[in-house]
């Protein structure tokens, strides 16, 4: 009889079916790709960056040495690794993705190689998987595409798992000769092309606000053939159904707000927001709180274990304390003509969006009526 178990990262969910025998494990995230038994054609002549990603969240000096055994293969396969970034940072949400997919376009990057770490129980016994994904990076903000083909290994044994990229990438011949011999690591990224402005507009109600919906996700006809997406293809579906649900309370949870604002299709441009006639726009982050403020240009504190989220109920001010790396959900208002963003005058993220909403709420009320 076979299990499904999901272990949800960063919005993007490594799949786990497990059965006596076996676990097949996806860490694409809601994507359908073509799985092969070949590594993109320009792995070895082209550009490669490697998004990590980890079951628990990790800060880069815990990582480094997944990081560091994985780029002596990879250096020695002749694949041109120009860095490591954090999946979880990737994927924080819309402006993040645009912001990295636009520098690696810059950087001429080819290809994407996700490495993973994947911890689940079978049978009550606490498991780990190395997974590595390789992909030709799309060129677009969503990083990846459905029917893009896609290359997996994975196993218990990380230096096997290892040895069948350096296996796969020995078809291609090597036209990559000068590369880093060492892991270049990368946190942050141009996301804020305005003023990063912690508090809010006093003239939003001269504006109109576009609120993205939760997007609903569509499986493509036909779809890749593959147990992971057939997985793939559940996690849509259930995924789906929660985003149903969600925009009922974001609507709802929006009738809080006392300006101008319209629900909108999330896929919609800021151009096309501009021209609709919409003056800023409510987009969220999730991702560990300390990437949020690394992605909407804090200043940090490197050393800070936990930061306070200050959350008010009934009027009364009360005090949250969450890990500097614990997954959390911020929102903040971008002007369209400028691109500042307004982030509040506290920082008020929460490990789920509808307080992180109700927060961001709350605050602008209080700041707007002063």
């Amino acid at each position: 009889m076979k299990k499904t178990m999901i272990l949800v990262l960063l919005g993007l969910a490594i799949f786990t079916s497990v059965s006596a025998q076996e676990e097949e494990i996806n860490v694409a995230g809601l994507v359908f790709l073509n799985y092969g038994g070949s590594l993109p054609e320009t792995i070895r002549s082209g550009k490669t960056i490697v998004l990590v990603n980890t079951t628990k969240v990790l800060p880069t000096n815990q990582i480094k040495p997944l990081v560091q055994e994985a780029h002596k293969v990879f250096y020695k396969a002749g694949i041109d690794v120009v860095g490591y970034y954090n999946f979880k940072q990737v994927f924080a949400g819309r402006d993040s993705q645009y912001g990295f997919s636009e520098a690696w376009k810059k950087r001429e990057v080819k290809n994407i190689i996700v490495l993973s770490r994947v911890v689940f129980k079978k049978k009550n016994k606490e498991l780990t998987r190395y997974v590595v994904l390789a992909t030709p990076f799309n060129r677009k903000a969503s990083i990846f595409s459905n029917g893009q083909p896609g290359w997996k290994a994975q196993g218990k044994d990380f230096d096997k798992v290892l040895g069948k990229v350096a296996t796969a990438a020995n078809k291609y011949e090597r036209k990559n000769l000068l590369m880093n011999d060492h892991p270049e690591y990368f946190n942050d990224v141009k996301m804020v092309w305005g003023e990063h402005v912690e508090g809010y507009l006093t003239d939003l109600n001269f504006g109109k606000l576009a609120v993205p919906r939760f997007k609903t996700i569509a499986i493509p006809n036909p779809k890749p053939a593959g147990s992971i997406n057939n997985l793939v293809a559940e996690q849509v579906t259930a995924a789906n159904r929660l985003h149903e649900r969600n925009n009922k309370v974001l609507e709802e949870k929006m009738k809080g707000y006392d300006y101008a604002y319209e629900l909108v299709d999330p896929d919609i441009s800021d151009i096309e927001l501009s021209k609709n006639g919409f003056s800023y726009v409510l987009l969220r982050l999730y991702a560990p709180g300390i990437d949020i403020k690394r992605l909407l240009n804090y200043k940090l504190d490197e050393s800070q274990e936990n930061y306070t989220t200050q959350i008010y109920k009934n009027g009364q001010l009360t005090l949250r304390s969450i890990p500097a790396y614990g997954m959390v959900y911020k929102y903040y208002i971008k002007h369209l003509r400028s691109g500042n963003i307004y982030l509040g005058p506290k920082w008020d993220a929460d490990e789920t969006w509808s307080e992180a909403l109700d927060h961001m709420l709350y605050n602008v009320r209080v700041e707007m009526n002063k």
